[in-house]
C-alpha cells in the first residue's frame, strides 16, 4: 500500500513481534482454562491479605497486572470463532469463550474477592487518576453481579442466569456467522444489476442441487446462487428492476436462522429476570445505570424527540419516493392504483433511482473509480496526514495471518521519531464462517505497565467486499467507502490510544460514546477534496483491467478512456446526496433502537414472557419508518424472523442501540467544532488524536468530550445539518 520509496527507506524493526495464528483446537481450550486458573490463583493470593492491610499495592495492582496480560490473550482466543476459515477452530474458540465467560462470572461473584476490593475502595487512598478509575470500575463489576446485594439463593440463581444467557448469545452468534442460506435466481430475475455483479459468481445448470433443492428450469438455462450476505443482498436491493426479486430477497433474508427465534426469546426473559434479582425494574435500567444516559427514561425521551423532529421530513421523503415508484411503474407499462404503497423492498431501490434521476448519481460508474486496494491506500494516506502516522505493509508468511487475503501493516508515530504504535490487519472478503458484516476487532489492547514497559495494540478490520477477479477488481459503492473509513476510524482509536490499563484501551469506552469518533471521520467522505483524491479509475490499474473495461463497453466506436480521477461534476453530484432521505435513514435507526428498548423495559416479568417479539418488531417498523410490509398485502404482523437476526442486541448493544443516533449528535457537534472549515488541519487533527482518542476509556467519556469541546456537547449542529427546527 505504501510507495516503494517509502517502504525501502523505512527500516525500523517493531519492538514487539506480531501475533502468530498457530492455535489448534486443543490449544485454544487449554489456553482458556489456564487463563481461568491463573486468575483464580491471583485472586486466591489477594484474598489472603488481611482487609485492614489491603491497599492498592497489594490488592489492586496484582489483579491489574494479571488482567492487563490476560486480556491480550483472551481476546485472541475469542477472535477465532468469528474469523477462522476452519470450522474446528471456530468451534473450539466458541468452547473456549464459554470457559472464559463462565470463569469471569465466577470470579466477580466471589464474596471474599469483593470484600477485599471493597476494603480498598472504602479507604479512598490517593493514587494515579487512571488507577482510581480502574478501582471504581472494578468495584462496579462486583455490584453488577449482585455482590453485597443478593442472598445466597438469589446469588446462585443470578449466576445460573448469567451463564445461560451467555451460552445462548454465543449460540445465536454462531448460527448467524455460520449460516450459508441463500436463493437461486435466473439472470432474468436479476435484470438491472451491474455486469460486475456476475463476475466470478457461482453458477449452476438446471440440474444442479443446492442445499437439497433442485434448481428449476429457466429461460437462461442456468440459475445463480446468491447468499444472504452483504455483497449479494445490497446490489440486489439496489438494482434489481423486478420487484418480485427484491421482495423474495428481502423476505428470505428476514426469515433466515429460524433456530434463533426461541433462543432470543429466552435471552430477553433471562435478562429481565437477572435485572429484577438485582433490584432493577428491567434490563434497560440495569444496562444504562452506569452509562452516560443513566436511565431508560432519558433514552425513550431522546428517541421520541428524534421521531417528532424528523416525522414531517420523513413523510416528505416517502412521498417523493412513492411518486418516483408510480412514475417508474407507468414507464414500464404497469397499472398504477391510487392505493399504491412504498414497500420495505422498495426503499433502497428507489433511493438509488432518486439519486440517479435528480442528482445524476450513477452508482456503477462511481464504483469504477473506487477499487478496494487503491481506495484503502488512499484512506490510509489521509489518516497518515492528519494524525501523523505511517502505515508500512508487512510481508506475511505462514501463520502471521488467518487467511492469505489478509493484509497486515505495522503502524508508526511520525510525530514521535517514528515510534512504534502497533499492528493493523485488513480482512476484506467474505468466506464461510466469517462474521458477515463490517466490524473492528480490538484484537489486542495496549497498556503501559507500572514499570514503564509498553505492550502494543493490534487491530483487525473485518469487512465483506466483493472478491476481485482477473478481469475486475473489488469495486466499492459509496456506502461501502463510508463503512470502510468508519471501521478504519475504530482501528485508529485503538492504535493511537495510550492507557495504563488494558480494559480502558482504545475503543473500550462507554457504548454511548464508542461510535462517535468513527462517525466523525465518516464525514470526510462527503468533502469534495477527499472524494476526488481517493478516486482512481480501475482501467488504469493494469493493462488487463484496461482490456476488460474496453470489452465491457457496449460499443467500441469512438470509445474514450475515462479520466483517471472522478470528474469534478460527478464529485459535486455525489456530495449533494449526503442528506438525501436522511430522515428515513435516521428513522430506520430509531426503529431498531425503539424495539431494543421495548423488549428491555417490560412493566413486569410476565409481560416479557407473553410478548410477541416479531409482531412488535414489525409493528414498530411500520409505525416509525412509514414503510409498508407484507401486512399491507394481507399477512399478519408475525411474518419473518427479523428480530432474531438483529445481531447488535446479542453482541453488546442490548438496551444500547440508541447509541447510533446519539453518536450522530456527538460526531456532528465534534466535526463542526473541529474539521468543518478544513478537514486536513493538522493542528486540529493532532488535538483530536491526543485529547479525544488517546485517553480511550481511562476517564469518564463526558469528561473527555468536555475537555475537547470546552463545553457540554449539544444537538445544535445535528439539527442544523438535517434542517430540523424545534
Amino acid at each position: 500500500m505504501e510507495s516503494k520509496a517509502r517502504n525501502t527507506q523505512f527500516t525500523h524493526v517493531p519492538p514487539q513481534p506480531p501475533l502468530k495464528f498457530d492455535a489448534t483446537p486443543g490449544s485454544l481450550v487449554a489456553d482458556a482454562r489456564k487463563l481461568v486458573t491463573d486468575a483464580e490463583s491471583v485472586v486466591n493470593q489477594i484474598t489472603k491479605i488481611d482487609r485492614k492491610e489491603a491497599d492498592f499495592s497489594n490488592v489492586i495492582l496484582p489483579f491489574l497486572n494479571h488482567e492487563n496480560l490476560a486480556l491480550r490473550e483472551s481476546l485472541v482466543i475469542r477472535f477465532y470463532r468469528s474469523t477462522s476459515p476452519r470450522k474446528d477452530l471456530r468451534d473450539a474458540s466458541d468452547e473456549a469463550s464459554k470457559i472464559l465467560t463462565d470463569g469471569e462470572i465466577d470470579l466477580f461473584m466471589r464474596e471474599d474477592f469483593y470484600r477485599t476490593v471493597d476494603a480498598v475502595y472504602r479507604k479512598a487512598e490517593a493514587m494515579d487518576p487512571e488507577y482510581q478509575y480502574f478501582l471504581l470500575k472494578l468495584h462496579q463489576d462486583f455490584e453488577r453481579n449482585g455482590l453485597g446485594i443478593l442472598s445466597i439463593n438469589d446469588k446462585q440463581r443470578f449466576r445460573e442466569v448469567r451463564k445461560r444467557t451467555a451460552d445462548l448469545e454465543r449460540e445465536c452468534l454462531k448460527n448467524l456467522n455460520g449460516q450459508t442460506e441463500g436463493l437461486w435466481f435466473t439472470r432474468q430475475d436479476l435484470e438491472g444489476l451491474p455486469d460486475h455483479f456476475f463476475h466470478d459468481r457461482q453458477s449452476q445448470s438446471t440440474t444442479s442441487v443446492a442445499d437439497g433443492t433442485r434448481a428449476g428450469d429457466t429461460e437462461a438455462g442456468e440459475k445463480l446462487w446468491v447468499r444472504y450476505k452483504d455483497p449479494d443482498i445490497i446490489p440486489i436491493m439496489k438494482f434489481a428492476t423486478n420487484s418480485a426479486t427484491r421482495r423474495k430477497m428481502f423476505m428470505g433474508n428476514e426469515s433466515r436462522c429460524p433456530q434463533n427465534r426461541p433462543l432470543y426469546c429466552e435471552i430477553f426473559a433471562l435478562r429481565d429476570e437477572a435485572a429484577r434479582l438485582l433490584g432493577y425494574p428491567n434490563h434497560a435500567a440495569y444496562r444504562t445505570h452506569y452509562k452516560m444516559v443513566q436511565t431508560p427514561a432519558a433514552v425513550h425521551q431522546s428517541l421520541l424527540d428524534v421521531q417528532e423532529q424528523l416525522h414531517g421530513q420523513r413523510d416528505r421523503e416517502l412521498a417523493t419516493l412513492l411518486d418516483l415508484k408510480k412514475e417508474d411503474l407507468k414507464d414500464n407499462g404497469n397499472v398504477v392504483t391510487n392505493d399504491e404503497k412504498l414497500f420495505l423492498w422498495d426503499r433502497v431501490f428507489y433511493d438509488r433511482l432518486l439519486k440517479e434521476k435528480h442528482y445524476s448519481f450513477d452508482q456503477p460508474l462511481l464504483a469504477e473509480y473506487f477499487s478496494f486496494d487503491q481506495t484503502l491506500s488512499g484512506m490510509l494516506r489521509i489518516y497518515e496526514d492528519i494524525f501523523y502516522l505511517r502505515f508500512i505493509t508487512v510481508k506475511t508468511e505462514g501463520n502471521m495471518v488467518l487467511h492469505d487475503s489478509v493484509t497486515m501493516f505495522s503502524v508508526w508515530d511520525t510525530n514521535d521519531n517514528d515510534s512504534f504504535l502497533g499492528y493493523f490487519y485488513v480482512d476484506p472478503y467474505p468466506r464461510d464462517g466469517k462474521y458477515t458484516h463490517a466490524g473492528h476487532y480490538r484484537l489486542q489492547p495496549g497498556f503501559t505497565a507500572p514499570s514503564g514497559q509498553r505492550c502494543y495494540p493490534s487491530s483487525w478490520l473485518n469487512i465483506n467486499f466483493p472478491y476481485p477477479t482477473s478481469t475486475m477488481p473489488s469495486l466499492l459503492k459509496h456506502e461501502e467507502l463510508r463503512r470502510l473509513f468508519h471501521e478504519i476510524g475504530h482501528a485508529i482509536h485503538n492504535l493511537v490510544s495510550k492507557t495504563k490499563c488494558s480494559r480502558f484501551h482504545g475503543t473500550s469506552v462507554d457504548r454511548d460514546f464508542v461510535e462517535a469518533p468513527a462517525m466523525l471521520l465518516e464525514k470526510f467522505l462527503w468533502k469534495p477534496r477527499h472524494v476526488k483524491e481517493l478516486s482512481y479509475h480501475y482501467s488504469y490499474l493494469s493493462p488487463e483491467y484496461f482490456e476488460s473495461w474496453k470489452a465491457s463497453q457496449p460499443s467500441q466506436e469512438g470509445l474514450q478512456r475515462p479520466p483517471i480521477q472522478l470528474p469534478d461534476q460527478l464529485v459535486e453530484q455525489l456530495v449533494k446526496t449526503e442528506h438525501v432521505n436522511g430522515a428515513i435513514n435516521n428513522m430506520w435507526k430509531a426503529w431498531h433502537a425503539s424495539f431494543d428498548m421495548a423488549v428491555h423495559t417490560p412493566r413486569s416479568h410476565d409481560e416479557i414472557l407473553e410478548m410477541e417479539f416479531q409482531v412488535l418488531f414489525n409493528k414498530l417498523r411500520a409505525k416509525i419508518t412509514g414503510l409498508a410490509g407484507p401486512e399491507a398485502l394481507g399477512q399478519d404482523f408475525d411474518w419473518g424472523n427479523g428480530f432474531a437476526v438483529f445481531r447488535a442486541i446479542i453482541s453488546g448493544y442490548d438496551a444500547g442501540y440508541y447509541v447510533y443516533l446519539l453518536s450522530q449528535i456527538y460526531s456532528t457537534d465534534l466535526f463542526q467544532s473541529t474539521f468543518e472549515p478544513n478537514t486536513m488541519d493538522v493542528e486540529k487533527g493532532m488535538q483530536y488524536r491526543y485529547q479525544l482518542l488517546q485517553p480511550g476509556g481511562s476517564q469518564p467519556e463526558m469528561l473527555t468530550l468536555m475537555n475537547y469541546l470546552g463545553r457540554e456537547p449539544n444537538a445544535d449542529a445535528f439539527r442544523k445539518e438535517h434542517e430540523v427546527n424545534e
